[in-house]
Formats: structure tokens, sequence, C-alpha cells
């Protein structure tokens, strides 16, 4: 078989699995349709990875094709947006660009398709925002009241400032794009590691010890929620005082879950180094962390970053890593 037969075959093989995954989301009335955004851009990750973007083109546009022709609009959105990811990352793969800034655009393409389907698919199709929005204040003020018998005056106030409907909004749309950050993130995971298995000729995935920002943003993330947190519980307000106000609360938002995720990084080294040898128990330990202490996921997240601590904790991580590969010998 000669290349150009082999590449028409494998490319016409990944299109129909990407359009088996389409009528399968629709014949389930799209109850897998969170699942398949995972996996909807491993196809074209797969052919662009191989043969690069140029000869990638053809079959991206099949893609999109078979999406309006076998899935509804909504799926077909997602479905387009997701193999348009896999084909920027494969094509990057098959260039053998640098790990993480490919990781870093794969994931900042996942937060705006997020948006992007959250916003305009959501006009599209009829639904008001405004509306879910003043649902979703209804409902957590019922639960606030019920749960706060104690509470006084002022707490009741300044929760009444949080509840407002801009704020909410930003809250909303900063969690989509924190969504999408993460969804980049798990493509990406999932993506080579799947690869790998086919035995592709690709990198090794990066070791989560090399997603190491600069240690100044440690700094200013802490300092921008220390000095913006209030923010969030302020009135409205006219003029420049409410362009501060919204970027306050954008800022105060982005910065916290900024140091939550690498608080999260932090402690899975530290359970590395330190913790039980399963690794799942210590993602179980860490994830029942994440929500039950998030305040000191922040602040063991500025640490991680502004200080010595990761370069200590990676170097105790490997410490035992070639302690226990000596024991098995």
């Amino acid at each position: 078989m000669n290349e150009n037969t082999q590449k028409l075959t494998f490319g016409a093989l990944l299109v129909a699995i990407f359009g088996v995954m389409l009528l399968l989301n629709r014949q389930t009335g799209g109850m897998l349709e969170e699942t398949f955004l995972f996996l909807f851009p491993i196809p074209m990750v797969a052919f662009s990875a191989r043969y690069g973007w140029k000869d990638s083109l053809p079959v991206f546009a099949c893609t999109v094709l078979i999406s309006i022709f076998c899935g509804i609009f909504t799926s077909a959105f997602y479905a387009v947006t997701q193999s348009f990811i896999g084909l920027v990352y494969g094509s990057c793969l098959h260039a053998k660009r640098d790990s993480n800034k490919t990781m870093l655009l794969v994931m900042g393409l996942s937060a705006v398709s997020n948006v992007l389907s959250s916003v305009v698919l959501a006009s599209l199709f009829g639904f008001n925002l405004q509306e879910d929005i003043e649902m979703m204040q209804t409902a957590m003020r019922e639960a606030i009241e019920k749960a706060g018998g104690r509470m006084t005056d002022a707490q009741m106030q300044s929760i009444d400032l949080l509840l407002q409907q801009d704020t909410l909004l930003r809250i909303f749309l900063v969690s989509m794009i924190f969504m999408g950050v993460m969804q980049g993130f798990i493509v990406c995971r999932l993506s080579l590691l799947i690869l790998r298995r086919l035995r592709f000729q690709i990198q090794k995935p990066a070791p989560i010890t090399s997603y190491y920002p600069p240690r100044w943003t440690g700094f200013v993330a802490f300092l921008f929620f220390a000095l913006y947190g209030s923010s969030l519980a302020m009135p409205e307000m006219t003029g420049r005082q409410e362009i501060v106000r919204v970027i306050g609360q954008i800022g105060t938002l982005c910065s916290y879950m900024y140091l939550l995720c690498f608080g999260y990084i932090a402690l899975l080294l530290l359970l590395r180094a330190y913790g039980p040898r399963s690794r799942l128990i210590n993602i179980i330990i860490a994830v029942m962390g994440f929500f039950i202490f998030p305040q000191g996921f922040m602040i063991l997240g500025f640490v991680y970053i502004s200080t010595g601590f990761h370069d200590w904790v990676v170097r105790k991580m490997e410490e035992r890593i070639a302690k226990e590969e000596k024991y098995r010998r």
C-alpha cells in the first residue's frame, strides 16, 4: 500500500469513528455528549499528529460535514470546535512543539470554546442567561436563609450584595473559563495516553512537576485576592468605580482558581513524597481536601508557586521514587 492510499484509508477510518460517536450521541438523546466532548478531538489529533496540518485539512472538512449531517446543531457545534482543537493539538505534536506551550494553547482554545457554547448557543436557542441567573439567585438566597438562622443583619446584607445578578453572571463566566481550561488539560493527557497506547511516535507527556509558573505570579494572585476580595460583595457603582469593581471581581475569581489549581498539584506531590504508595488513594485524598478546605489549598498554592517549596517537594519525591526502584531491584 503506497503512502497516499494509506493516508486516505486512515483518514476515512477516523472520520467514520467520529461519525459513530455523533450517531451514538444522537441516538441516546445527548446523554453521552459531556463524555464525548473529551473524545471528539482524538481522531483529528491522531491524524494530524501523523501527517501534519496541511494534510489534515481535508479530514477536518469531512468531520465538519459529518457533524452537520449526523448531529443536531448543539452537538455539531461542540463536535466542530473540538475537532478543530484536535487539529491544532495534533499539528503541534507533529511539529514537536514545546509540550507545555502546546498544552497552554489547547487549554486556551477549550476555554474560548466553552464560553462561546455557553453564550452563543444560549442566544441562538432562545435561552436567556439573565433569567437563569435570576433563578440561581433565588435558589441560593432561599438556601442561605434556611441554613443561616443565626446570621446577623450585616452578614445577610453582605450575602445579598454577593448574590447580585451581575456578580453571579461574572462568576458563571469565570467558571465556564475554568471548566474549559480543565477540559483542555484532560483532552491533552487523554490524547497522549491513547496515542502512545497505539504506538504513535510522539513525545512523552510532560510530568506534573514541569508545570511551574514564574514565582511573581503567585505574589500577584495572592495580593489581588487579598486586596479585591471584598469587591465581590460591593454594591453597584458608576463610572470608573464600576470598572474597578468589575476588574476586581473577575481578577479575584481568577486568582482564587489559579492558586487552588497549584495548591492541588502541591498536595499531590506531597502525598507522592510522604503519603500512601497508591496513586488512586492520593487522588481521592486530594479531591476530598479540595472541597473540604479550599482556603488551605489556596495558601498552599501560593507557597508552591512563590517559594522554594516546589524544588524541595520535587527533590523529596524523586528521592522516594529512587528508593522504591532500588528496593525493587
